[in-house]
């Protein structure tokens, strides 16, 4: 290493002895690891030395269908997943410190032999339960609060990704209304998410259920995405995401974490609810095991 190092000038050399010069070469620029600098630098290094061929999916379109062995560790992430939600359902109350909730999920996966996750956990409280996006700081739960949190267990580095709100100390007759949504929404997705159909068909399941209630205006235009092996700064294993007329075909062996956000802005009103699953010849199954409730505490 030093700061006149070129690195696409030795990666040029590697390929040199690897007999590869005039040769169609294919490259994953769609990655976190190439940067915009490092690309220019490979294109200007690799001109006129090979054909260059933009194949970014190439690998990750076949990590799609996942193996048995694949499979297992998935369901042990999704059983540190589900330990990680017990927590957040112990320690979740009036007064308790989102700091000492989320401690206590991913310390969960940490003693079950699980790794960090692809990005952070997310938490929000208050009116930060509609932000569904990881943000630094943390508060105590009011007497009357919603908390919001989507996470995923990690083993291996494959992920099973859960999402709740959970109402503290009552729920609304609101969140009681926006979780029935969510639930018929989560339960039509689930139906259709079969091998032969599209994912664009699941997700137009999840717009059927939502538009024709009051709270339209409070969905995301998608629901959900493929997960997988993944690292920072991202557990979305994407391509594919669930959204309107994705064309992919479903197959057995993929694994798709569904969830359905509803955040009402006008009255500052959250109500999530996501869970992992994984398609089979049969169906699907659910990947976590644990209640489907709104779960008030």
């Amino acid at each position: 290493d030093s700061d006149n190092n070129n690195p696409a000038e030795e990666l040029k050399s590697i390929l040199v002895e690897l007999n590869l010069e005039n040769k169609n070469l294919g490259i994953e620029y769609e990655t976190y690891g190439l940067t915009g600098k490092n690309a220019m630098m490979l294109n200007a290094s690799l001109n006129n030395f090979a054909k260059l061929h933009d194949e970014s999916f190439l690998v990750s379109k076949h990590r799609l269908v996942k193996s048995d062995h694949e499979i297992k560790y998935i369901k042990k992430a999704a059983e540190l997943a589900d330990r990680a939600l017990e927590k957040a359902w112990e320690l979740s109350h009036p007064g308790a410190d989102e700091s000492d909730i989320l401690s206590a999920m991913q310390g969960a996966i940490f003693s079950g032999g699980g790794d960090y996750p692809g990005n952070e956990f997310i938490i929000g409280s208050g009116p930060d339960a509609l932000l569904c996006r990881y943000f630094s700081g943390r508060r105590k739960l009011d007497s009357i609060d919603q908390l919001t949190l989507e996470f995923a267990g990690v083993y291996r580095h494959y992920h099973s990704a859960l999402m709740r709100t959970i109402p503290i100390g009552e729920a609304k007759k609101e969140h009681q209304e926006l979780h029935e949504i969510c639930l018929e929404a989560l339960s039509a997705c689930v139906k259709k998410l079969k091998v032969g159909n599209t994912v664009g068909e699941v997700f137009e399941q999840h717009r059927l259920v939502i538009d024709k209630t009051k709270y339209k205006s409070a969905r995301l235009n998608a629901c959900g995405y493929s997960l997988g092996a993944t690292f920072s700064p991202n557990w979305m294993d994407v391509p594919p995401m669930i959204f309107a007329n994705n064309p992919l075909i479903l197959r057995s062996g993929m694994v798709f974490f569904i969830h359905i956000i509803l955040m009402d802005s006008e009255n500052q009103l959250a109500m999530n609810l996501g869970e992992t699953y994984l398609v089979t010849e049969k169906g699907n199954e659910r990947l976590g095991k644990k209640k489907l409730d709104l779960v008030v505490l």
